[in-house]
């Protein structure tokens, strides 16, 4: 089939034209001047052999036929734009925008995030710290990195790593008098909580839990400051504000840098993870599997 040339210019003049209904705001669109655009008009239907406006002093009207064809235009320049964009973001850096857990982002991925820009520095990566679970359907993310279950139905889901609580402090207060030596003296010093799990219907372990696991009776483990987020908790004990029942995993780089101490060998199951998990469809894009094997060596690190 032999397509025809059509004069691209004019077509655009009279699609912005017909749209303001003015030449003068056409040009301030397109970037020219009104004459410019009202001689590519009249060009327009010099090559169709119609009127296209119906000139007034101080208004244009579209004609019938100018009806039809602001129409179909508007339709194929729409297309047209979308098209490009796509051609354009394809040719440009990579994009990546990722939901994380706030704490996970907080604790583990942001004090990283420096490697994978390292590593791939033609990725651009964004960070959005949300608490619930992700439609991608609706909402603008490529992955996720949550805590749960593990259950996500029509994902790609890889856990990251299992987590467990056990006593965490300040180095301090191992390093004075009294140094806690056996589970029982954690009750001379003030208990931080973790209310992650409050209201919840999640039996997570708490303060009574361990000191019931470490065979310890009739011990008031309410009292001390409580927090509803783990990392703050942590940040707490970080501070030298008493012991916290930390987690483990998230606690992985404040213990590797000597921040917090783990005095006691007993620690306890959450029966909960971290997952990255993305929508199967997304599985074969170049930037999805650089984030996944990154973050999944990243854990083995840790």
């Amino acid at each position: 089939m032999t397509r025809h040339i059509y004069p691209l210019n004019f077509l655009r003049s009279f699609e912005a034209s017909a749209r303001h209904l003015s030449f003068v705001k056409a040009a301030e669109e397109l970037c020219v001047t009104p004459a410019a655009v009202s001689h590519q008009v009249k060009r327009l239907e010099e090559y169709l052999g119609i009127k296209l406006f119906r000139r007034l002093p101080h208004d244009l009207l579209l004609m019938d036929k100018g009806k039809v064809l602001m129409l179909g235009l508007r339709e194929v320049f729409l297309r047209l734009d979308n098209t490009m964009e796509e051609v354009i973001d394809s040719a440009s850096p990579g994009k990546l925008t990722v939901s994380v857990a706030p704490m996970f982002a907080v604790k583990l991925l942001v004090p990283w995030l420096y490697k994978f820009n390292v590593l791939h520095p033609d990725i651009s990566i964004r960070i959005s710290s949300n608490f619930g679970e992700v439609d991608f359907r609706h909402d603008d993310f490529d992955a996720a990195i949550l805590f749960g279950q593990g259950k996500y139905p029509g994902l790609k889901v890889f856990k990251l790593f299992e987590e467990f609580v056990t006593p965490m402090c300040a180095p301090r207060f191992l390093q004075g008098d009294p140094t806690p030596q056996l589970p029982i003296d954690l009750s001379k010093h003030v208990l931080l909580h973790d209310d992650y799990f409050s209201g919840l219907d999640i039996a997570a372990p708490n303060w009574d839990t361990w000191f019931k696991s470490s065979e310890i009776e009739h011990i008031d483990a309410s009292q001390g400051l409580h927090f509803s987020q783990p990392d703050h908790a942590l940040q707490a004990a970080i501070d030298g504000a008493g012991f916290v029942l930390g987690w483990r995993g998230l606690a992985a780089n404040d213990i590797a840098a000597g921040r917090l101490e783990q005095p006691f060998n007993l620690i306890l199951p959450l029966g909960l993870a971290f997952y990255l998990v993305y929508p199967e469809a997304y599985a074969d894009r170049s930037e999805i599997v650089a984030f996944r094997d990154w973050v999944m060596q990243e854990h083995e690190v840790v």
